[in-house]
């Protein structure tokens, strides 16, 4: 007779594996002439649509709590980015550009949400680790900060959004540590609890999107 391993079968997320082609499809898109344009035109609809399947996936998880939390951050991120187009206090003399779709007061839609889905994955890499409640929030802050590092370059390179001067300022990454900062503290404050860690997925496959582009790029591909 044939002993039957008692070990657990691990469930295939298939969610993890529609977010894994998408962002390959995407880098290799973004790479090749032909389809260059196209990938851009479908950027907002593609942050849209990855952004829902990460909801989709957490839906079990979304309580008053959790619906007070994204509120008050993509309200928080989405208004500072008006108020920083609009003066060039916040992050630096910037403006964005048409890629990221439809715009209201001159900040695309999409930001608030993306920018949401990226602070809630920095806050599940503090946690994967285990680390106090202190330690997640500072480290989701520093990992939001090196995506926006990484992310910048390409961003000017897809007209997302462009500098004044075209110089990057520390205070767009000052500024971005300190939201994170907030948005992280909102999170345990409101006492959110998230168990999927698709969320952390979603920002990782984000930060090596970019990446591979800028070695794609740097190959002369």
């Amino acid at each position: 007779m044939e002993r039957q391993s008692s070990e657990p079968v691990k469930r295939i997320n298939y969610i993890v594996v529609i977010l894994a082609v998408m962002y390959a499809v995407g880098v290799a898109g973004h790479l090749i002439d032909a389809t260059y344009n196209l990938m851009l035109l479908l950027t907002p609809f593609t942050l849209l649509f990855t952004g829902s399947l990460v909801l989709y996936e957490i839906r079990k998880d979304i309580n008053t709590a959790f619906i007070k939390w994204i509120v008050i951050t993509f309200a928080f991120t989405f208004l500072l980015e008006v108020a920083g187009v609009a003066t060039g206090l916040i992050f630096g003399s910037y403006k964005y550009g048409d890629t990221l779709g439809l715009k209201l007061f001159e900040v695309p839609l999409i930001i608030g949400f993306n920018w949401t889905l990226v602070i809630l994955g920095g806050m599940k890499s503090g946690m994967k680790l285990k680390l106090n409640k202190h330690l997640q929030v500072l480290l989701a802050a520093v990992f939001t900060v090196m995506f926006d590092y990484v992310l910048e370059p390409l961003a000017i390179r897809f007209d997302y959004w462009t500098w004044e001067g075209g110089a990057i300022p520390l205070q767009n990454y000052i500024a971005w540590f300190i939201i994170s900062y907030i948005s992280g503290y909102l999170y345990h404050f409101f006492k959110v609890k998230v168990e999927s860690r698709v969320p952390l997925y979603y920002i990782l496959f984000q930060l090596h999107f970019f990446i591979f582009i800028n070695i794609g790029l740097k190959a002369g591909l």
